[in-house]
């Protein structure tokens, strides 16, 4: 991971990048995110989640709010204002031109980096380009591409939401994707929907499905996609497909954290290649509980993680860096976490 202060730019209306840290407080590793698609059929149907994490992302974005999605542009109201016409002249925002855009990312080599690790006391390469500062041994590693920080990238069908089929297609076919760079699919999507867009797919090593699920997934059960549903379906795909796990948000008093994620390992979650963990915040995402409340929550959740049988990664969502080390003992720099390769 590396983070510095938050910067964001547009690389194109399709995908934007952004790494930061907010306020010195949150660490976010660098994320390039696809925004194609925004909203949620459980939005549109007046029944999200609970505990949402798009509430913390659209936060402000009254029609996103209201369920609205942006498939193409068709000169409608609801749209990003950087989408917005001119003059009524739309900008040809359509899935032809997404491709384009996605397919001039992919032919990008990926996140340079600097070969001379471990024996400089200067910054290893300038995170604005691709010069190194210390030598000339540079490489690159796989760059992921979020599809699901706007949307439940599984949840609409297919017809709705053409853009993931599109995706698929370009990130597991070796011509369009000649650097191996990653697509990252996060959903709370059940087995049934996930099943639509993967049927007659063959599974690619570039491609990510990641569920969110935590023990607060009972507050979710009258509204989209229940908690094992969601379960289900990543079980279902674990030994095809690479599969990865948001245990976010546990909450404290809602069950028992370590007994929930014992029983998440035990049923099928040993298989993630990857489990992040996150807490609950409030106040659309900026409000968390304190410090050692979270640490006591993480400590217990891994605890019965590897009671359960995980053996595998384990990253921490948007947290700080005292959380960081105290819970996992590495630097931030060292950690791996959903969003990221």
């Amino acid at each position: 991971m590396r983070y510095r202060q938050r910067t964001s730019k547009a690389v194109s209306a399709w995908i934007s990048d952004s790494d930061y840290t907010h306020g010195g407080e949150v660490v976010c590793g660098l994320r390039h995110v696809y925004r194609g698609v925004w909203g949620c059929p459980a939005w549109a149907a007046g029944q999200p989640c609970s505990y949402c994490f798009l509430k913390g992302t659209v936060r402000g974005k009254t029609e996103l709010l209201e369920g609205v999605a942006w498939i193409d542009c068709d000169c409608s109201d609801h749209r990003p204002k950087e989408w917005a016409c001119d003059g009524g002249d739309c900008l040809g925002l359509t899935i032809d031109n997404a491709r384009a855009a996605v397919e001039k990312w992919l032919g990008q080599p990926g996140e340079p980096y600097c070969g001379n690790r471990g024996d400089c006391d200067k910054p290893r390469f300038d995170p604005l380009g691709d010069e190194c500062l210390t030598c000339d041994d540079i490489g690159h590693t796989p760059m992921l591409l979020n599809a699901g920080e706007y949307t439940d990238s599984l949840a609409w069908t297919p017809e709705e939401n053409p853009h993931i089929g599109m995706l698929l297609d370009l990130f597991s076919d070796p011509e369009t994707n000649p650097h191996g760079q990653k697509l990252l699919l996060v959903s709370k999507a059940g087995l049934e929907a996930t099943e639509a867009h993967l049927e007659g797919r063959t599974p690619s090593e570039n491609v990510i499905l990641s569920w969110s699920v935590g023990n607060a997934g009972v507050l979710a059960e009258p509204h989209w996609a229940g908690a094992m549903d969601r379960l289900f379906a990543a079980w279902s795909i674990a030994d095809r497909w690479c599969m990865r796990l948001r245990l976010d948000p546990l909450v404290e008093g809602i069950g028992d954290v370590g007994h929930f994620a014992a029983d998440v390992a035990e049923s099928g979650g040993s298989a993630a290649e990857l489990i992040t963990l996150g807490t609950l915040r409030h106040n659309g995402g900026r409000v968390k509980h304190p410090a050692d409340e979270r640490v006591s929550i993480y400590r217990s959740a891994i605890d019965g993680l590897r009671a359960g049988g995980y053996e595998g990664d384990i990253g921490l969502c948007k947290e700080s860096k005292y959380v960081i080390r105290t819970v996992l003992g590495i630097e931030p720099n060292d950690m791996r976490c959903n969003c990221l390769p």
